[in-house]
């Protein structure tokens, strides 16, 4: 028999018609489902640039005692031009690491000035400050933050480190706790949504299942006698698939219609930082129309699984 395009695309629309209620029940649960992916991906997207933000701010930090440059005259060592040449190292040593991304130098001046910047709004504060009593320091910043604790540790290693910090275990700093806690959270953040986006698709296969079911059921026989005048098993299964991509892709349409709404009118203004600003991030158009195409195929590839199933579950060829 042969196979033409335009027969399968017929039967397909006819079948949707014909069992329009399950079919827009399906189209809905396929949207709502495709809708929640969707705000699940941007959430993840835009979490994703906070969060990495966040850990671009994790740093290393060595503070150490004693001078602040060779010509200081200070009493902190035996042999203050040693000490300062022996500071010089260390930073030389940790900026040629292929981990680090940088290496900042902080001088007691310098850090003095940052907290007065920081605490300006506390005056009382700054006042009670005697001299200066905050030591330099490095700041060194990771190409992969996740590597932090690994790192701190072969810091800790190093010739000279516990001369110029006395304790590095005291000071040599990364908000231990803190940095632990962030990989956690955004760890188990990403296994509940694809938990979740699972759940969801699993619940649009079943009912785009139950969909082509009905609709196999209500034309069994003639389904029977194209079987009789020797239709072949892709020629009755064509239509069916067809209406399962077309109950997907109907589908997928009216969720990229609510979530191009939905960029327009919340994501937009919240990537500009005006709603929250330590919520700005970038998301060019590119990205978005792949993530709207993204969520086209995969209308159209439920809608295909769903028919499958059906087929091989119900019609037995």
């Amino acid at each position: 028999m042969k196979i033409s395009a335009g027969y399968f695309t017929r039967e397909a629309f006819s079948s949707f018609k014909k069992n329009i209620v399950q079919s827009i029940a399906a189209v809905t649960t396929v949207a709502l489902c495709l809708v929640i992916v969707g705000i699940i991906l941007l959430v993840m997207f835009v979490g994703g640039q906070v969060i990495r933000k966040i850990e671009d701010k994790v740093e290393i930090e060595i503070f150490m005692e004693g001078l602040d440059g060779p010509a200081q005259a200070a009493t902190a060592g035996a042999n203050p031009v040693n000490r300062w040449n022996q500071m010089e190292q260390l930073g030389n040593t940790i900026r040629s690491w292929p981990e680090v991304h940088k290496v900042d130098y902080i001088s007691k001046e310098e850090a003095l000035r940052k907290f007065k910047k920081d605490f300006s709004n506390s005056p009382l504060v700054v006042q009670q400050i005697e001299g200066n009593p905050l030591p330099a320091s490095y700041r060194v910043g990771l190409n992969n933050p996740r590597e932090v604790e690994t790192i701190a540790k072969r810091i800790k290693d190093l010739p000279y480190i516990k001369e110029l910090t006395l304790n590095p275990d005291e000071n040599v700093k990364f908000g231990q706790d803190t940095v632990r806690k962030l990989f956690q959270v955004t760890r188990w953040i990403s296994l509940a949504a694809v938990g979740f986006a699972t759940l969801l698709i699993f619940v649009s296969l079943v009912l785009i299942t139950n969909t082509i079911r009905l609709a196999i059921f209500a034309r069994r026989k003639e389904i029977g006698i194209m079987r009789l005048v020797g239709a072949s098993s892709w020629f009755i299964r064509w239509p069916f698939i067809l209406e399962g991509m077309l109950e997907g892709l109907s589908g997928a349409v009216v969720a990229i219609f609510v979530l191009t709404s939905l960029w327009r009118t919340f994501f937009a203004n919240l990537a500009t930082g005006k709603v929250f600003a330590f919520l700005s991030f970038n998301f060019d158009q590119v990205t978005f129309v792949k993530l709207l195409l993204l969520l086209a195929l995969s209308g159209a590839a439920i809608g295909a699984a769903g028919s499958f199933i059906a087929l091989r579950r119900f019609l037995k060829i």
